[in-house]
This record gives structure tokens, sequence and C-alpha cells, in this order.
């Protein structure tokens, strides 16, 4: 290989990685057979470059602020000047702003005179064509082929390569030519050749034909080859290249950059295989190479080993786009399949289907069996979801218990119908984990493009609705999206903003059902009761509060209500010294960190003691608590509350559950009343007494509503009553007469 040759591959080379070399068409042999000078060389070109084209721009705008300033601009204007080789710094349009004396004294005319010129004057028309090119859109590093005239025999015809300032409105222009000076030409090409090799990237060059000639230590190592073994073979059966994920060939780039003359990239999918069957992925770029006369005489290749940076970026890209416990499509990547699903539908005029999916009661589970214990349910969930679907549809986890499925190419309703019926079945039923069996069903809710939504935002809010509603009705299963439901959003949502501003402005009040002795009629306790004054109509709670609770406005509401209630009882209790209160709290609020705390200071503030309070809580909801029953329920009985269990039936708590957790209280349930005059629930009531007798319980029947009733309850030996036939629910102005009533009588 031609000593010049090298040299310039070893120029393109250090260009390509960022480094800045400057070419003596002089004295070459100073420069790169001088380490030190070497050295300097390349660190202060740009130092030089930079000095100057400031210099030169404050020379021509006039502005010259220090005399410091003015003696550094000074000096690297010298510097950059004084180089032998041919370079030139030049503006946006075209006006020169300094050049090397090595350039003057090729063009034979002095700086002032070059001065007089703007470069499409010194150019010829086609190197001012080039120029001109490259100006519309700079591109650091570029080789473009100049040819600078001043005079008739004055010229200067060359390979330069550009580069502009960090603003963009300042060029540089640098001969990349490099002859070697007689008897030096072995130690320049020993010294470069060592430069080569020493670099941290791969280095590969080649000739005309595309045959490998030269390789660094770093590209024999990755191809597993040495320079010697190959030399001379094609770069296409040397490193064959091909894309990421297939086998399909890349065109030989060598090739490529030689006949079209520019420096070309590699897509960023490039891969290759070496001899012994190991895969790397690369980064890399090829250009071409030149001679002295500016002839292509061969290429070289410059490439990375991103082998492991690009598995980070899969790993980190897949990450992004699924769900990290179940492996599925996450939100992200779901949205990017239903807006290519709605594309795909209107080109081919079919439907799908988007099947929004909720496991019922996971919150229990959780509570229950514990976090770990839900992830692995919810990850056998995500199995058994995608083994019934087809290959072409997709389930996705949106996050906590919510699946959503893609439907793709269905033939009708009656169909998705089948389909979703068919995956509820797979999918519901046993789970065991950890040798624990557990019952698990989802609620569905189904929107079809394009009969419920054309696009993915609009589908996945009405398959959302459906899907509410399918698991409000309680029953689970699947449910259809319709219009209706649209209405029922609706009007939730003007009902959440009523509820919300009535909070605000205590629109809801306590009213008051008084609780009775049954052998001598005496009013013994107060049950509180929540209303809301909604313009002019009182609304009693079992219209509202389902709502509250969904809103997590809950706590906020009761703590108002507590505090006008206990405001009203301290004067009730100061007359009747016996009366207590009792007040009705939901599993959420019992869950709530602070419920117990807020409501033992909101007693205390009205110097009352919990002794007075009782806490009723109904036995449906009892199981809601899972684990934390045993706990909760300690937890308000050492406070000093009585604990009463309310609506009770006997269906939903156990004998030994009653016994475990020691409630003062059972209050029947109003159906088990109703239920005495027909005689059908007078074993279970008879039943309920004696059980509540044998434990040292307190009952006390609610729904009494006829004179019989009572009776029958009294004769059966129930301590307490409560109902319309006694006393119907009160605002705090009225049961304060009704209690001055009773007292009297």
């Amino acid at each position: 290989m031609k000593p010049s040759a090298l040299q310039s591959i070893a120029c393109l080379c250090f260009s390509a990685m960022g480094w800045q070399v400057s070419a003596a068409t002089q004295s070459p042999t100073i420069l790169l057979a001088n380490p030190m000078v070497f050295a300097l060389v390349i660190g202060g070109v740009f130092a030089l470059m930079a000095g100057s084209v400031v210099w030169g721009l404050n020379r021509k705008r006039g502005v010259i602020r220090s005399n410091e300033h003015h003696e550094a601009h000074h000096f690297y204007l010298e510097a950059f000047q004084a180089n032998p080789g041919y370079q030139f710094v030049f503006s946006s349009d075209a006006s020169l702003v300094s050049m090397s004396d090595g350039l003057t004294k090729a063009l034979n005319k002095s700086h002032a005179a070059l001065f007089a010129y703007n470069l499409h004057e010194l150019l010829e028309p086609d190197s001012w064509a080039r120029l001109a090119a490259w100006l519309e859109q700079p591109k650091n590093g570029q080789v473009v082929k100049l040819t600078l005239v001043s005079g008739h025999n004055e010229r200067v015809t060359g390979l330069f390569e550009l580069q502009s300032s960090e603003q963009g409105n300042l060029h540089l222009a640098r001969y990349l030519h490099l002859s070697p000076h007689l008897g030096q030409a072995d130690t320049d090409s020993e010294l470069l050749a060592v430069t080569l090799s020493s670099i941290g990237d791969g280095v590969i060059c080649c000739d005309l034909d595309s045959r490998v000639i030269f390789m660094n230590p770093v590209a024999e190592a990755v191809l597993a080859l040495l320079t010697e073994e190959v030399k001379g073979l094609p770069i296409t059966e040397v490193m064959p290249l091909y894309h990421e994920g297939s086998d399909r060939l890349i065109e030989d780039q060598m090739a490529v950059c030689m006949r079209n003359q520019q420096t070309v990239s590699l897509p960023d999918s490039t891969c290759f295989r070496n001899h012994l069957g190991l895969e790397f992925a690369i980064d890399d770029s090829c250009s071409p190479v030149y001679n002295n006369a500016g002839k292509v005489i061969g290429a070289v290749m410059i490439f990375q080993d991103v082998t492991e940076s690009r598995a980070l970026k899969r790993k980190m890209n897949h990450l992004a786009h699924h769900d990290a416990l179940t492996g599925l499509p996450n939100r992200l990547l779901l949205q990017d399949r239903l807006i290519q699903a709605c594309k795909r539908a209107l080109r081919n005029r079919h439907q799908f289907a988007v099947v929004f999916m909720d496991l019922n009661k996971f919150k229990k589970i959780n509570d229950s069996l514990g976090h770990d214990f839900g992830d692995l349910l919810l990850k056998q969930i995500a199995h058994r979801l995608t083994d019934a679907i087809r290959a072409c549809d997709t389930v996705s986890r949106m996050g906590g218990d919510e699946f959503v499925l893609l439907l793709d190419a269905i033939e009708d309703k009656r169909h998705v119908g089948s389909v979703i019926k068919k995956v509820l079945d797979k999918v519901c039923g046993l789970y065991e984990i950890k040798g624990v069996q557990v019952q698990a069903t989802l609620s569905a809710g189904v929107a079809l493009y394009p009969d419920d939504g054309d696009n993915a935002e609009v589908l996945m809010k009405h398959a959302d609705s459906a899907m509410y509603r399918a698991k409000k009705s309680g029953k689970g299963g699947m449910q259809f999206y319709c219009s209706q439901l649209d209405d029922e959003a609706e009007q939730n949502q003007v009902l959440e903003q009523a509820i919300l501003a009535a909070i605000s402005q205590d629109k809801f009040v306590p009213h008051f059902q008084p609780v009775v002795n049954a052998a001598d009629g005496r009013v013994v306790q107060l049950e509180m009761l929540a209303r809301w004054q909604r313009e002019g109509v009182l609304v009693e709670a079992n219209r509202f509060i389902g709502e509250i609770a969904d809103m997590d406005a809950l706590m906020r509401l009761q703590v108002r209500l507590w505090e006008q209630a206990l405001s009203y009882f301290v004067k009730w209790q100061a007359l009747h010294p016996k009366l207590r209160l009792s007040i009705n709290l939901a599993v959420k609020t019992l869950q709530h960190d602070d419920a117990l705390q807020t409501l033992k200071r909101c007693i205390s503030s009205h110097g009352l003691l919990p002794q007075h309070i009782e806490i009723e809580i109904a036995e449906k909801q009892l199981s809601l608590l899972g684990a934390e029953l045993s706990s909760v329920v300690s937890a308000w009985r050492q406070a000093g509350f009585t604990l009463a269990i309310d609506d009770f039936d006997a269906c939903h708590t156990s004998i030994s559950e009653l016994h475990a957790f020691s409630f003062d209280v059972l209050k029947l349930d109003p159906r088990l009343t109703k239920g005495l005059i027909e005689g059908e629930a007078s074993g279970v009531v008879s039943s309920v007494l004696t059980l509540a007798n044998n434990l040292g319980v307190v009952c006390c029947a609610e729904g009494v509503e006829t004179t019989e009733q009572a009776r029958l309850l009294t004769e059966m030996g129930c301590p307490l009553l409560q109902g319309y036939h006694l006393g119907e629910p009160l605002c705090a102005e009225d049961i304060a007469a009704h209690l001055t009533r009773k007292s009297r009588s």
C-alpha cells in the first residue's frame, strides 16, 4: 500500500472520529515525524481556528472589547496565518475572513488583496457550485473538491474538508493533501499504521475492488481473523452485513461510498456474524479514500460493536411497551394497536371488538391473602386469557386488575358474544396458588367498531362504561355498550358534582331514629342516619351513599355528619344520661387510617366518651375486611366503643366468629321482622334470640312497622325494638321534642 494512500486513510479516520489533523502540503515530515509537534498541532488547530475566526469577525465588525482580548486574537491570527498548508475561514455569505500563508503564497496574492475577493470570484464555476450547495446544508467533515484561481497560473486544486462553527455562521476549509517527502515515507507510514492500530474502533481498509488490504487489532478481534488471513478477500465475504432479525443482506457499502464519492452510514439494524458463528450488532460508516490527485483509490470502514447497547435498547423498549408483572402489552402498546386496528378495519371494511375486563372482588383477595398472592393470581389470569384468544388478537393489562382484549376481524355481535363467553368460561373458575384455592370471576364490557366508536379513545371509553355496568349489576358476566350507558354516565357525573357541592355547603344533615326498650317503650338509643336536603326534597342515604363511596368522599362526609350529630347529642345526653348514639360505618371508613382517631377527637371535643357511642357494621360488609377483621374489631373495642352487627340474618357470620370477635349487639335484618307475621321467619328469629342470649349479646329488631310485630318480638324476648311503628327518623329539632314527650309519658 502506498504511504500517501495510508496517510489519506488515517486523515479520514481522524476526521470521522472527531479528530482534527492539520494537513501541511509543504512540510508533512515535520508534523508527522516529531511526536511532540504532531500532538501540539492536533491539540491546537481548533483553538487557532477559533481564535482567528473570532479575531476576523471582530476586525470586520470593529468590535475589540479590551487590549487583552486584542492581543490574544492577534496571536491566534498570526499562528493560523503562519500555517504553510492551505486553509481558509469564510462566512455564510462567502466572504473571506482569514487564510493561511501557504494559501496566499500558492495564489501569489497578499492577504489584503485576497480579502477584496468573494469566494465565488476566487472559485471556478464548478467549485463554487459545490461550495454553494454545501452552504445550503452544511455538514461537518464533508470533503469537497475545490479549485481556487487568482490569476492565469496561480491556482490551487484539491480536496478540502469543510467544518462549521457552533453558531453555524463561520466555516473552515482545510486542504487534505498529504505528500510525504523523499526519505520519510517509511517512517510516516509506520507512524500512521501504529496510530490506526491504537484506535478503539474497528478499522477496515479496502481497495477499489472492495478487497481487504488492512484491519486494525479491534477489527481482527471482532472478526476473529488476522489481516494476513483475509488480505485480498472481498469485504462481503470477510464481513457479510445483514439486517437484524432477518437474513436479508445489505449491499456492499464500501462499493457504494466509492461509487457515490461520499461517506455512507449503515442502517441502525446492521449486524454481521463472524466465521465462529458469533453475532455482532455494529454501528458504522464507510468513506472513500483519495490520492494526491483527488482520485478515489479505496475506502475505509470505521465501526463500533454495539451489541450490548442495542440489546439494552431492545429491553428498555420492551419494558416501555409491556407490563412488568405479566409481560402483556401495556396501555401504550395497546393504544398503538387500537389505532392500527381502526385503520385496518376502515380499509378492509370489517368490524373488531374492544373488551374491557375487570377482576371481581380483587381487593378482598389482595387484603385477605396478601399482595404477593394477588400478583400470582393476575399472572395466571393473564396466561389463561392469552390461551383463550387467537394469535391475531391482543390481550393487554391496563394496570391493577384491569385487562383489555382486542378481538380483530369479528363477524357480528353474536359472534363476539360467543367468543367472550368462551373466554370467560376458560378464565373464570378456581385457581390454586401456594396451596390455596380461590374463586376468580371477571366482568366484561364490550364496544364494537364502528357501531360504538370509530377511534381508539371512544372505543376504550365505551367498553369501560359497559364493564362498569356489568360490575355494578353484581352478577358480573358481559355487557355490551349502548347509548343508555352514556346517559347514565352523564347522570352520574352530574350527581357527583351535586354531591361535592352539597358536602361543602352542609346540605347533608343527620336524622335520628329512636331505639326503644321493648318492655316499657322508653327511648334508650338514637341511630344517626344521613339525609340530603336537595332542592327542597329530603333524599335517603341509600340513594347516594354508594356514589359517595365510589368518589372516595365518604370519610369527608361522615366527619361533617359526626360533628353535627354530636353537637346535638351532647345536649340530649345531659337531659337523658342513659341515652346512647349509634353510628353506621362502612368498611372503607373502618379501614381508613385516621377514622378511629378522628371520631375519638370529635367525641372528646364535645365532652363525651366512646362508651356513649355504638358502632354499627353491616353483616355483609364484615367479610370484605378479610384478614383485617380481627385487628379492626379489636382496635375499635379497645377504644371503648360498643360494636353492633347491623342487618344480621345469620347467613354471613358463623357462631365461632360471633364468639371470637365479641360483638355487643345483633340488629336483626328487617326482612326477618317482616316474615314474623307469615310465620316464615319466626323460627330463625327465635334461634337468633336464643343464640344471642347464650353469647351474652343484646338483640335489637329492626323494621318494626306494626303493633303485631312489636308484640310477637316482645313475647319472644327481644329486648330492643326499632322501626317506623315506634318512631321514624326525625331531624334534630323533632327528635328533641319526641324525647321530651317520651320522658313525660
